[in-house]
């Protein structure tokens, strides 16, 4: 053996196999010291390096990950190479927004890229012409007007829930899956023009099971994106049963998409007016109407099924707040017909509540990002280099105490615009958009406001509720989340709120004024030192605030005193005698 030549032909592959390892320190040295972003803050292997993102995204992580970033860096801060994220309120307009003398921000292609060449753009998409063409053909379906047309079919599903909550009466019942029914069961009625019957079953249709990997594929495919060069072997880490629900997904959706448009009606529904519009003036035609309808009811139930879900825990985890909103409706409507959408509009506490909900749990966690246009423009006040992805993630940005005076805290009493408030002051009320704003602004989001606070009236109205175990509590974030939420079950137990009132054993009184609601609302509330710390973290995420617990502190030192004081008056007399 030639020891020589071999040692010889070692040392020539050396330089070769250091090179890949040069090239990465490289690629981060010029990241994270060099690039036109090097003077915005943020963890040093995020600033490096696109895969700790990628990574976090995989495990349902990045929100937490971004609060944490935010809380440490500030408002702005770079998660990536080229991606900076956002918690200042300005940076909606900013980003959002057509700008006077300012190009619009274009939608990141990576997270809304064309899976087949053939497959037509959405509302949702990139592409702001056929945006723009859908949001002119859906405008009607959406209009104040067609809402008044769809409320009797949404009030309709929300007695059948009563009728499946008064059925479980006495037995624990998991009301995450019963809002997921009724959600969807709304959704796939005024998309296709039939309901999935979850609520009537008790089981889950298919179409929604499908649907609940729908948000974790479209995460993990736009994710993976980011990496062109390598996108064909990154593909293959994502689980190929979330590939096959997605094109099983598509092709269930245009079947039943096919049929509502066979369909000879004039039934109120999102089908109808568009119809008629696209027959008088186009702007649908086709495949489009397929993928549309889609995201209609994955979009109007998927969001309005976390958002419901979150505000219930939120409820039962803090029984004070829910007994002030069962007052305000118990008190408003003598009876259960009284409540439709209608009547429960300018219910201020109800508002607040679902206002709250969406603030602390919002539905969409993070935002796909938008992409800074070419030559640049200013964020924030800041100047930052086109093809930057920028975007205002809300979980992050919500739960900062430069935004919100106790940002963790569930406290609708910051949104009662100062009539019985004393946060509104230091709490930024421009920061809270859970329906983004601008040209892309939710299209339904009057639909999901008058949803939910039908379901939680009705719901609230009827039943007295708690927590099944009462060890069963967390912060919603604690969740991993995959653009939507991976929500865990709610298990409550309800009875009949008037059974309660006709029963002997009736130990709550709804006809109290709110400056008397009973201790368990005011132990509900933060205490002086909770106030003056705001947004400080919590070792205990969701603790139960207790503002007389000072004074029982004082209460013990007094007694404590007058004991030792006792016992030296005891020592004299004993030493007198003597």
């Amino acid at each position: 053996m030639d020891t020589p030549s071999l040692s010889a032909s070692v040392v020539g592959v050396w330089p070769y196999a250091l090179l890949p390892l040069l090239s990465i320190i490289i690629y981060a040295f010029y990241n994270a010291w060099l690039h036109p972003l090097r003077h915005y803050p943020g963890p040093l292997l995020w600033r490096s390096f696109r895969i700790p993102y990628v990574v976090s995204t995989h495990k349902g992580q990045l929100h937490k990950q971004l609060k944490e970033f935010h809380t440490i860096y500030g408002p702005i801060v770079r998660i990536a190479p080229d991606e900076l994220s956002y918690a200042d309120g300005r940076a909606w307009k900013d980003i959002y927004t057509n700008r006077t003398g300012h190009q619009p921000f274009p939608r990141n292609q990576t997270w809304f890229k064309k899976q087949t060449p053939d497959e037509p753009h959405s509302i949702l998409g990139f592409d702001e012409a056929s945006h723009a063409r859908y949001r002119r053909a859906f405008a009607n379906a959406f209009s104040d007007k067609h809402l008044r047309d769809l409320a009797p079919i949404v009030e309709g599903y929300v007695d059948l829930l009563l009728s499946r909550l008064q059925a479980s009466i006495t037995d624990s019942v998991d009301l995450d899956h019963l809002i997921e029914c009724i959600a969807f069961d709304i959704g796939s009625d005024l998309s296709f023009g039939q309901s999935f019957d979850s609520l009537r079953s008790g089981k889950v249709h298919p179409w929604v099971e499908v649907a609940n990997g729908f948000g974790k594929g479209l995460a993990l495919v736009a994710s993976i994106n980011r990496y062109p060069p390598i996108e064909r072997l990154l593909r293959y880490i994502i689980p190929k049963k979330i590939m096959q629900k997605m094109q099983n997904h598509a092709m269930m959706s245009s079947a039943m998409a096919q049929k509502r448009l066979a369909m000879n009606t004039d039934r109120p529904d999102f089908v109808t007016p568009t119809k008629k519009y696209v027959e008088a003036k186009g702007g649908i035609e086709g495949k489009e109407w397929d993928i549309n309808l889609m995201i209609f009811v994955f979009a109007s139930s998927e969001t309005i099924a976390s958002a419901l879900t979150a505000i219930f825990r939120e409820l039962v985890q803090h029984p004070g707040t829910l007994h002030r909103l069962t007052y305000e409706l118990r008190s408003t409507f003598q009876s259960e017909a009284d409540l439709t959408i209608a009547s429960t509009a300018h219910l201020s506490y109800l508002n607040a509540v679902i206002n709250e909900g969406l603030r602390l749990d919002p539905p969409v966690v993070n935002a796909p990002p938008r992409v800074v246009p070419p030559g640049g423009d200013t964020v924030c006040g800041r100047y930052v280099p086109a093809g930057t992805y920028v975007a205002y993630n809300q979980f992050a940005a919500n739960r900062q105490k430069y935004n919100f005076h106790l940002p963790n805290t569930f406290l609708p009493e910051r949104f009662l615009l100062g009539k019985s408030s004393r946060h509104n002051d230091k709490d930024d009320m421009a920061s809270f958009q859970p329906f983004s704003i601008g040209r892309h602004q939710c299209i339904g989001m009057k639909l999901a406001y008058a949803e939910m606070r039908i379901i939680v009236a009705k719901v609230l109205w009827g039943f007295d509720m708690q927590l099944a175990n009462q060890q069963d509590r967390f912060d919603w974030g604690e969740q991993a989340t995959y653009i939507f939420w991976d929500k865990r079950p709610l298990k409550i137990v309800q009875n009949r709120y008037l059974q309660i009132l006709n029963s002997s054993n009736r130990d709550r009184d709804y006809s109290r004024t709110e400056t008397q609601l009973p201790e368990d609302y005011k132990n509900d509330r933060p205490s002086q030192h909770q106030l003056e710390s705001a947004g400080k973290p919590s070792s205990q995420p969701l603790s139960q605030y207790k503002p007389d617990a000072k004074k029982k502190k004082k209460k013990k030192k007094k007694k404590k005193k007058k004991k030792k004081k006792k016992k030296k008056k005891k020592k004299k007399k004993d030493l007198g005698s003597e």
